[in-house]
């Protein structure tokens, strides 16, 4: 996870919601200064994290998903580029694994 993706998604967040860094760092009980770390990629607690997501009225997940995006971004691609070379019967015994998987799953 990069601390400045996350960090650009509170101020993202931020912004869209029309609340000021300082008025979310006194909604989280923290200086305006370490929101501006915050908001430029410096470390922080899992718990001043969730209060900033509680502020913010979103949840954690969606304040870390770019970073969770981009690798699932990644893997899709890979799956799709290496379909695209098998041929018809191939892709679809493929499929039947990941119905039989996802089946096993539950």
């Amino acid at each position: 996870m990069s601390l400045y993706k996350l960090g650009e998604k509170i101020r993202e967040t931020r912004l869209n919601s029309c609340i000021t860094q300082e008025k979310l760092a006194e909604m989280v009980d923290i200086s305006t200064n370490f929101m501006s770390l915050i908001e430029n990629g410096r470390n922080m607690s899992v718990e001043t994290l969730v209060k900033i997501a509680d502020a913010l009225g979103v949840t954690v997940d969606y304040l870390l998903s770019d970073t969770m995006e981009v690798q699932s971004d990644k893997i899709m691609t890979q799956i799709a580029q290496n379909l695209s070379t098998l041929s018809d019967d191939e892709k679809l015994f493929f499929l039947n694994v990941i119905k039989q998987y996802k089946n096993i799953e539950k």
